[in-house]
């Protein structure tokens, strides 16, 4: 317990070095300003045809959608740096197993996900959300940035090849935007995406017409789907250090 505790503390002094985890550390406020002040001021700058705020839960969803997306990519590359120069290989001699130190840095980002989301969710404040929906939401939210993490270094080798997949999953951002504006039954296609369930779960807070199922039932089958998607990600990871 004391080595996982001073491995937990290393971890948390090298984001802080870094100058890249710095800006990503500031990144949620500039999501806050944004969403706090310049969607408003669009809104109010518009012609008087054209209403924005019908199109705050799309906006919203964006917001908290990219929070875990960039720290997931964040820690995917602390994890490609860890194994260019082979530590994480030194880790599976130590007593330090690779799933203690997996653990290490799904817990940080997870819990930095998860604060910095519900401070997004509620200081942009586009719609009522209670604390207990911004918990909830962005705690499923959160998941998607061990699996960003892990998804990133199962297809990348290096760094190189690390921001070429982190362009090309994008799309796991576009697809749940979209889903709001096509018919409800034809965007559960877009559920393969992760980011889906809590996006319509957003929408659904926004509007009770929204969608064909109350939020919880977004945010349940969200959670299932997530953590089933994690696993799997987990364990062809392992398997391809190892081999």
């Amino acid at each position: 317990m004391a080595r996982l505790g001073s491995v937990f503390k290393h971890e948390i002094k090298r984001i802080g070095s870094d100058n890249l985890f710095i800006v990503l550390a500031l990144y949620p406020i500039l999501l806050i300003l944004l969403g706090r002040y310049f969607v408003p001021f669009i809104t109010n700058s518009l012609l008087p045809g054209f209403d924005l705020t019908d199109h705050y839960p799309t906006i919203m969803a964006f917001l908290i959608l990219i929070n875990p997306y960039m720290y997931g990519a964040m820690a995917a590359f602390m994890v490609l740096d860890d194994r260019e120069d082979r530590s994480i290989q030194a880790v599976q001699v130590t007593p330090l197993t690779l799933s203690s130190y997996l653990n290490i840095r799904t817990t940080l980002i997870v819990l930095i996900s998860i604060i910095s989301g519900v401070l997004i969710t509620l200081l942009v404040d586009l719609f009522p959300i209670t604390l207990g929906q911004s918990i909830i939401i962005n705690t499923l939210l959160a998941l998607a940035a061990p699996f960003n993490m892990v998804l990133i270094n199962n297809i990348a080798k290096n760094k190189v090849e690390g921001f070429a997949v982190v362009k090309g999953t994008g799309i796991m951002l576009m697809l749940p935007l979209v889903a709001f504006y096509i018919p409800q039954k034809y965007s559960l296609l877009a559920g393969i995406v992760p980011g889906y369930w809590p996006a319509m779960a957003i929408g659904r807070l926004a509007d009770p017409s929204f969608g064909i199922m109350p939020y919880w039932a977004y945010s349940l089958i969200g959670f299932a789907y997530i953590l089933v998607l994690i696993r799997l990600m987990y364990k062809r990871f392992n398997k391809k250090i190892v081999s």
